[in-house]
């Protein structure tokens, strides 16, 4: 059954242009990526707005069991891991097709042992990555 909806068309705090993909931490907040180079929204699991992470035309993103997030770079080919206060803390990956390179990232999964699972659709695999 529908509850409601929170976010709308624009380029404001809280706003969206293409919202792509989702994922909670532990406290049940609400990350929500945004391609059009709005970085990353934050929001209570109840639709109020909490703060933009800025990065690179964010696509897929996932969270870590101990709350740092994990998106990719945007047309950067590599994997930016934000902090739970939401500081940036790195960089993973370059451009190409060999180990650890990247082209085409597309989806993002972490395990409770944080091992990290990175598709490509360029280079048609599936990564993982031992922290």
């Amino acid at each position: 059954m529908f509850s409601f909806t929170f976010g709308c068309k624009g380029t404001n705090p809280g706003q969206f242009q293409y919202p792509r993909y989702i994922a909670m931490d532990s406290s049940d907040r609400v990350y929500v990526t945004d391609q059009s180079g709005g970085g990353i929204s934050v929001f209570s699991e109840d639709g109020n707005f909490i703060n933009k992470i800025i990065c690179n035309k964010p696509f897929a993103i996932t969270i870590a069991p101990d709350d740092y997030i994990i998106t990719d770079g945007g047309g950067d080919h590599c994997l930016v891991v934000f902090s739970p206060s939401h500081q940036l803390v790195g960089k993973f990956g370059v451009y190409g097709p060999g180990k650890g390179h990247f082209n085409g990232l597309l989806g993002i999964a972490i395990n409770s042992s944080g091992t990290i699972f990175v598709t490509e659709v360029c280079n048609r695999r599936l990564q993982v990555i031992n922290t």
